[in-house]
């Protein structure tokens, strides 16, 4: 299973606090205290898996779904989806990325985008603009141009 090459990213990630359904910044509060914890290098590798899972969901027919379902949809509609399927776990993420969850085009979770940057600020005492990192692989709809041919 490909999320077994995301370990880091997925074990980080339970640590959601869902008690906070609703209020995304509260939900993943734990997680940003935990990862501000840790060396930047272990903050970075999480960016990575995150970036890299994200893009490895930008695809062509992913996106026609999610226009199905909201034929308003934009790149960020599209991309803030994509995060739903993350914060939901492995096994919902491979569903997603099958092609078989298209409920996930009704949800979004654009705030998992801004965890490496607040963990990094938490633990520096600096903005979380001030981040240093640029993961290899772009999130941003499109940016998977094998996938859009």
């Amino acid at each position: 299973m490909m999320c077994d090459n995301f370990r880091l990213f997925w074990d980080t990630i339970k640590r959601c606090d869902w008690d906070h359904k609703g209020d995304d910044d509260e939900v993943l509060k734990p997680v940003i205290n935990d990862l501000s914890k840790q060396s930047d290098d272990v903050i970075f590798q999480f960016d990575e898996e995150m970036s890299e899972l994200l893009y490895h969901l930008d695809t062509r027919e992913l996106a026609d779904q999610c226009e199905q379902e909201d034929p308003m949809m934009c790149d960020d509609t599209f991309l803030y989806s994509r995060c739903a399927a993350l914060i939901n776990g492995p096994r919902y993420y491979e569903k997603v990325k099958s092609g078989n969850a298209k409920d996930v085009w009704s949800m979004e979770f654009e705030s998992l985008l801004y965890v490496p940057q607040q963990a990094w600020a938490l633990k520096h005492h600096k903005e979380p603009e001030d981040y240093p990192h640029i993961a290899a692989l772009s999130y941003e709809t499109g940016s998977n141009l094998e996938k859009w041919k």
